[in-house]
């Protein structure tokens, strides 16, 4: 094993994965959202739909890597995804593109964030020894509050100069991260199932059964708790409460520093604390977070709701895969991981096309942050439900 288990090539590969898949891929478009609109890119409906669309691709992300595994090695598939979403922000800075040619490109980025979600975490946890694999979860997934911290900082001086450069200046962040993160894929192990018979949930208990059921709908709720910061947050502050641009970008900053730790903090709370516990913690804290525009719209309330949100968005996917690896073992952890990211899919691209649609028509957006928080307060419910602890833990390989 290395000296440094936590930090090394493959955890900060499986970083590089999420910051593009989702980090950049879904969250650095929130930031664009008002610039386009303000500069006449968009109508506030294209917009809108435009986030929206991103999660409709996301849906279809889980089944696209289920399939493709069969036929070709993980580190293929990643690379490839890792390619398109670096290439869709690339292809949307054509301006006089027509508005399909939008929809088609940010609808493959949420295929590509879908997919690197599926593939990338599970492959790199299990190259490591049990002890540690909360935390390096939280590595793999502090690349999605990176990509947002990024692109709260660098979008709004971007956009000085043009639209187009924030387009280009995030793709070639991208692009630069998928070169740098290229031949570390070509070293991962084939995810078991790959190219062998299917693993099933037929052998699991119905305790198991249970607790993977209950974790799933928390999930699934979870998708829905998040949607109004990551589709809407900087046209909120912007265009609602008459903030500047800069300080939209400033507090979707914020939201990223938050995120970028988040999987960090709740990985050494969820080895030190417990999983169970450490998800009912960030569930409480991420409603909270949730909450606060409908209390003040005060500086340090926005402050604290960006943080807040942030640090638990991938920090209770960090949790949640974590907590489901405990449940089933590493054989099913991938197949169970990929079923909990379809149905957090279909969650919040159903949800969040809705929530797009009245976005366009609503006075305000506090009716979705009301309706967000309260679907946090089921998340938390579903994991009381589950059983307090999860059964011996299987040994995983090692980095060598």
């Amino acid at each position: 094993m290395q000296s440094n288990p936590i930090f090394n090539r493959y955890s900060f590969a499986g970083l590089g994965a999420t910051l593009i898949g989702n980090g950049i891929g879904r969250f650095a478009y929130i930031a664009l959202m008002p610039a386009l609109i303000q500069a006449g890119w968009f109508r506030v409906e294209d917009a809108t739909y435009l986030g929206a669309a991103t999660l409709i691709g996301y849906i279809f992300g889980a089944p696209a890597a289920n399939f493709l595994i069969r036929h070709f090695s993980v580190g293929q598939v990643i690379r490839v995804a890792m390619l398109v979403s670096s290439l869709s922000y690339l292809g949307c800075a054509f301006q006089d593109a027509p508005l399909v040619w939008f929809y088609v490109l940010r609808t493959l980025a949420g295929v590509a964030g879908a997919m690197l979600m599926v593939l990338a975490p599970p492959v790199i946890v299990r190259m490591h020894s049990a002890k540690v694999k909360t935390r390096i979860s939280g590595v793999v997934f502090s690349g999605i509050g990176l990509g947002a911290m990024l692109s709260g900082t660098l979008i709004p001086l971007l956009i000085y100069h043009s639209v187009v450069s924030a387009w280009v200046g995030m793709g070639v962040v991208a692009l630069v991260t998928t070169v740098l993160t290229w031949n570390a894929w070509g070293a991962t192990e084939p995810l078991s199932g790959s190219r062998t018979a299917p693993a099933t949930f037929r052998n699991m208990s119905r305790s198991q059964g249970m607790t993977v059921l209950l974790i799933l709908l928390a999930y699934t709720f979870n998708a829905i708790g998040y949607l109004p910061h990551t589709l809407f947050w900087v046209d909120y502050i912007v265009r609602e409460l008459g903030m500047t641009f800069v300080s939209g970008g400033l507090y979707w900053a914020t939201f990223g520093i938050g995120a970028a730790i988040g999987p960090v903090l709740t990985g050494f709370l969820g080895d030190h604390a417990g999983v169970r516990r450490s998800l009912l913690i960030a569930f409480s804290l991420k409603a909270l977070g949730v909450s606060l525009p409908l209390i003040s719209s005060h500086p340090l309330a926005l402050f604290f709701s960006s943080l807040l949100v942030g640090i638990f968005t991938p920090g209770t996917v960090t949790l949640v895969s974590t907590y489901t690896l405990e449940s089933v073992g590493y054989e099913l952890h991938t197949k169970a991981w990929s079923a909990m990211t379809l149905s957090f899919a279909i969650s919040q691209g159903v949800v969040g096309f809705i929530m797009a649609y009245y976005a366009a028509h609503l006075a305000s957006y506090f009716i979705l942050f009301a309706v967000s928080a309260s679907a946090l307060v089921v998340s938390i419910a579903c994991i009381l439900f589950t059983p307090p602890q999860q059964g011996s833990e299987p040994v995983s390989q090692s980095v060598s």
